[in-house]
């Protein structure tokens, strides 16, 4: 219908036309299958006080930063940073490990002698992947005295805050200092040494040395843990099982949160987590030093620790951890003992343990006998019988000819 048309039609409807018009849209409206929902939706929202334009938070208000400091029990130090300072004294345990054990320096092989002060750290970020857009809004760090924890932490509340929070933690770091992270050579340091470039200062920290506890507890329980996160850690090496922890992989949100609304309650376990992060972190170092020292009663892998101690030099030690343990190893912590024994010119006990890996199929341990029997013990039957035991490759039929023909002369020469 022309639009013409259609005014003219309207002009001659009475009034009465029109008010019915009107009410039967209204019940075609009402009784559509597809339109109800959507008003019983809007009726629904304006019922609890909403809108359908911008969302008013109900939750409780928004915590200024000056009362998130207090909340903390920490102090602005700067605008947007926030320092939290807590002394936990050396009394007590942490699970099963008593936190005395941490007056003692721990020792891990292969690490240097002196009085170097340990500075344990660890970070929460604004993403778990890195990258350039990755800052570290959480940076906490304690270091062991001679009767307490100092453990401090800086918080920032604003992004332009960054630098301050970063210049902050490497004023506390000395020449002399030791870092000791979980995971940190692979994450925390490189995002730290980012960031500190990004910023336009000197992460003069990154030639500090560096221990990641990481890597000492994949060494030692790899092969006896379905992992090694450090909450692993805390219930296989310390004991200790965290309550009500918020996961670290909430701590982007609760940040971000805090940004846009001022909603604390989450960020404040986000300072607990990092907090017990790093308690946990410096109890595992002084834990895994004790379980070096008696590897069965910490469930260690022998054979893992015994070549983390050859590796270091420090043979004669693997050797006698090996021997005392020599009941409980496995083939290769076996194979490296009869390895150790015969550098060292004990070729009996050398012997000893090639045959019973020999008895078990062990073509090594069998290739060694021949070769033992050949040039040290001179009993070349027996050498030519564990040639025979083996499979005839190019090296093995090598043997055996040259074994064949020494043979063959001493009979001659008998």
């Amino acid at each position: 219908m022309r639009l013409e048309s259609r005014l003219s039609r309207l002009k001659s409807m009475g009034s009465d036309s029109i008010d019915r018009a009107e009410s039967d849209s209204k019940r075609s409206i009402e009784s559509d299958p597809i339109d109800s929902p959507l008003r019983a939706r809007l009726a629904q929202l304006q019922s609890h006080g909403r809108t359908t334009g911008r969302h008013v938070s109900t939750t409780t208000p928004a915590l200024p930063v000056e009362a998130l400091a207090k909340r903390l029990e920490g102090k602005c130090i700067a605008e947007g940073v926030i320092r939290i300072r807590q002394r936990v004294p050396l009394a007590g345990t942490l699970g099963g490990v008593s936190l005395t054990a941490l007056h003692d320096e721990p020792r891990l092989p292969g690490e240097p002698g002196g009085s170097r002060r340990h500075v344990y750290i660890d970070t929460e970020t604004t993403g778990l992947s890195g990258g350039s857009g990755t800052l570290a809004f959480l940076l906490g760090v304690a270091v062991v005295e001679a009767d307490a924890i100092d453990l401090t932490q800086w918080l920032i509340t604003r992004f332009a805050a960054e630098a301050a929070a970063l210049s902050a933690f490497a004023d506390i770091l000395t020449a002399a200092d030791r870092l000791v992270s979980y995971n940190g050579k692979s994450y925390d340091l490189p995002l730290l040494i980012s960031r500190f470039r990004m910023q336009g200062l000197r992460p003069d920290f990154q030639t500090l040395a560096h221990l990641d506890l990481l890597h000492p507890v994949r060494r030692l329980f790899g092969k006896r843990w379905n992992d090694c996160r450090l909450l692993s850690v805390e219930e296989r090496l310390l004991g200790f099982r965290r309550v009500d922890d918020l996961p670290g992989s909430e701590a982007p949100a609760a940040w971000f949160r805090y940004l846009r609304e001022g909603q604390a309650e989450a960020l404040i376990r986000v300072v607990e987590h990092n907090r017990q992060d790093i308690l946990s972190l410096a109890v595992a170092h002084a834990a895994l030093s004790q379980a070096i020292k008696q590897p069965g009663a910490y469930d260690v892998d022998l054979h893992a620790l015994a070549r983390w101690l050859y590796d270091c030099d420090a043979e004669e030690q693997a050797r006698a951890l090996l021997q005392a343990n020599s009941t409980a190893l496995c083939a290769d912590g076996k194979r490296l003992l009869a390895r150790l024994l015969r550098r060292a010119g004990h070729w009996p006990q050398a012997v000893a343990v090639w045959e019973t890996l020999a008895a078990g199929g062990c073509l090594e341990s069998i290739e060694r006998l021949a070769k033992y029997h050949e040039h040290i013990s001179k009993d070349l039957g027996a050498a030519q019988r564990c040639c025979d035991r083996l499979p005839p490759t190019p090296t093995i039929l090598h043997r055996r000819q040259r074994i064949d023909r020494k043979l063959n002369a001493t009979r001659q020469a008998g």
